[in-house]
């Protein structure tokens, strides 16, 4: 004997095979007012005597960030593990049968029997719950605190992480089930927990601007630049008959022929997931001087094309998490994640973390020259045609499949602009227009 004596550890009892069947495709993604159906069914190895058998849907989001410190260079390293466990909704329901009359005893399930019990739930449309007090700042306009719209089903990693590990942010929603039965559960140490299954569902909220993928943009962005191009080409005259010193004089001198343009982008600010958009690029005459006689075509070129998203996400420091690599609790280490309604830590210290990525679009047409065209002259001074002073090109672009809808959540939000890179040629040179427009709602897939 010792002087210390451990407790016998519990045994662990033989477990039924409790499992989750939906009738929906695994791929299915459901949307508001849809309805989950399935059935769960139960196996038991030994007989037992269930209490309940709790079958829910919910959805939650679930932050664990991780980052390391080091007081010294002889100090070991520390760990400081940040995160958020943030129910957005839950419905459940007992579908053991009830008794029938209040003198009958609970049923026993026989081994060697698969006992089946159905069930159908509807999905909301948002969540009731709020977050006041959970976070460092309530009133910070990244995230809300307040009831929202449910955000769609969302993983984002450090890397190619796989949410298992830190650095993760994620939307998850599922199909749960738990029985609740004495004698029966998974041994944690000195406790016997109840026998948990989970099934994941997908979701994503539905399109607020449906008409946009039909009838066009709803509003747009303008994002215009000033141009001066000033060559002996606006007399007519090709570029291949201009040598050097003839350039370096139109460079120089005040009388070489000179337009003042403006070109410009126009974006919408509402795009959706796996649909086209489309763009113009846009060419203005602004001032020209009398020796102008002629305005070559313009060669209107996308040079750069790309989707911007931006993640933003927020996490209390787990005051409870140990400083290793694993973080588990002090106070129970086979819990991770600190319960839903723990209060923001006295210390007010809370970890955000923000990434940028991008995606690469192409574009029909890349490229389109444009001619001004000949157009009755209005100037009493000037009779007969003269060259237009505006000109455009439409551009069509596709948004990913995969791209998640926008949403404003708790702790996780997602944003995204579009950035392009605009190329106007004129007469041989070329200038560069560049804008990063705001994307004011990212609807999901059409249906």
């Amino acid at each position: 004997m010792g002087l210390f004596k451990s407790s016998p550890k519990l045994a662990q009892p033989p477990l039924p095979n409790l499992a989750i069947h939906l009738y929906n495709p695994t791929d299915k993604v459901f949307k508001p007012d849809d309805v989950v159906t399935g059935h769960i069914s139960l196996a038991p190895i030994i007989p037992i005597t269930p209490y309940a058998l709790e079958v829910s849907l919910f959805g939650q989001s679930l932050i664990w960030l991780r980052t390391s410190h080091r007081k010294n260079s002889n100090s070991m390293m520390d760990y400081y593990h940040w995160r958020d466990n943030a129910p957005l909704f839950e419905v459940s329901e007992n579908v053991l049968p009830s008794p029938s009359k209040k003198e009958e005893s609970m049923t026993v399930y026989q081994p060697g029997q698969t006992y089946t019990f159905p069930f159908h739930f509807r999905f909301p449309a948002g969540t009731r719950n709020s977050r006041l007090g959970q976070y460092k700042q309530d009133s910070d306009e990244r995230w809300t605190v307040t009831p929202h719209d449910l955000p769609p089903t969302f993983l984002h990693t450090d890397k190619l992480g796989d949410a298992t590990e830190p650095d993760y942010a994620k939307i998850e929603y599922g199909v749960r089930v738990k029985l609740i039965c004495p004698g029966i559960g998974v041994v944690q140490g000195q406790n016997l927990i109840d026998l948990t299954t989970t099934a994941p569902v997908l979701f994503q909220p539905m399109n607020r601007n449906p008409q946009h993928i039909l009838d066009g943009p709803i509003s747009v962005l303008r994002y215009p630049k000033t141009f001066t191009f000033q060559s002996s080409i606006l007399t007519g005259q090709q570029p291949s008959q201009i040598g050097f010193r003839q350039a370096m004089h139109d460079r120089f001198s005040s009388t070489t022929p000179k337009v003042d343009f403006e070109a410009a982008l126009d974006m919408p600010d509402v795009l959706a997931s796996g649909s086209e958009f489309r763009f113009r690029a846009s060419f203005h005459v602004l001032s020209k001087t009398d020796s102008v006689s002629h305005i070559p075509p313009i060669q209107f070129r996308v040079l750069k094309l790309d989707l911007l998203d931006f993640t933003f996400v927020r996490a209390p420091r787990d005051e409870d998490a140990s400083t290793f690599r694993d973080g588990h609790h002090r106070s129970n280490k086979y819990d991770f994640m600190p319960p839903p309604d723990a209060p923001f830590g006295k210390y007010g210290r809370e970890n955000e973390d923000y990434s940028e990525r991008k995606t690469h679009l192409n574009c029909l047409p890349d490229s389109a020259a444009v001619e001004l065209e000949e157009v009755p002259s209005y100037d009493e001074k000037k009779k007969g045609l003269e060259q237009a002073k505006s000109c455009e090109v439409w551009f069509t672009a596709r948004v990913p499949g995969f791209t998640p809808p926008n949403f404003k959540s708790f702790a996780i939000t997602r944003a995204y602009r579009v950035k392009v890179k605009l190329g106007v040629e004129v007469g041989g040179k070329q200038f560069v227009l560049e804008a990063e427009s705001h994307v004011r709602e990212m609807g999901s897939v059409p249906a």
